[in-house]
């Protein structure tokens, strides 16, 4: 594999977020697992210690990703609800956004929704939610949890069991395009906006037949 030698070489400014840039770059061509601090400095050009004083170790790097990540998956989602008042519509339209999000920024996704580098108990966002997503966005999970353990009845029509089935429908869907199996059968990132409405409950009209056959058997996505 050639390396690519600094496209934008750093002077002076903000080098954490150069150095994110640049993280983002490379998880994009390479792939998560070519991720290093060493050679994101690389790529921004400094000095082999300098990124280690924004990021410690690979570690730290990633879940600095997985905050921009969120911030970013975030963003998308209040955007798509922009104008809507009515709290289930906004829901649905969310959710919407997250699917497309994630079939576009794949190896992104996988870090931002990774436990690993996710604290699912916070209840702190870097992104405002909407009144109409109030509740869904800043404090679920935590309610959730609470919930379930408490042993208390869960019933279908619950407000979060019903958000939860939304976002069980929502990661459902973005996992079958994040991990290649959408792209195993010819549907791409492409037929995300399309899917994604269909699957929330609108009726999709038709759009022309591609002809290009569907990818090998193995096709997978990064």
């Amino acid at each position: 594999m050639t390396r690519k030698t600094p496209t934008r070489p750093y002077h002076h400014g903000d080098l954490k977020r150069a150095l994110l840039e640049a993280s983002l770059e490379l998880i994009r061509e390479e792939g998560v697992d070519a991720l290093t601090v060493a050679e994101v400095g690389r790529r921004v050009g400094v000095s082999s210690a300098a990124p280690y004083k924004h990021f410690a170790d690979r570690q730290a790097l990633l879940g600095a990703l997985a905050k921009e990540g969120n911030r970013r998956l975030g963003e998308a989602m209040v955007a798509a609800t922009q104008g809507s008042t009515d709290p289930h519509e906004a829901f649905r339209l969310s959710g919407v956004a997250y699917i497309r999000w994630a079939a576009e920024n794949p190896a992104l996704y996988r870090i931002a929704t990774d436990p690993a580098h996710v604290d699912y108990t916070a209840t702190s966002h870097d992104v405002d939610a909407p009144e109409a997503l109030k509740g869904s966005m800043e404090t679920f999970w935590p309610e959730l949890a609470a919930l379930v353990r408490s042993g208390a009845a869960l019933p279908a029509s619950h407000p979060l069991v019903q958000q939860l089935q939304g976002r069980a429908l929502a990661q459902g869907m973005a996992s079958l395009f994040v991990s290649g199996v959408f792209a195993s059968l010819g549907i791409t990132t492409a037929d995300a906006e399309r899917i994604a409405r269909a699957v929330t409950g609108e009726d999709v009209p038709a759009t022309p037949r591609r002809s290009h056959p569907p990818p090998r058997r193995g096709s997978s996505a990064t």
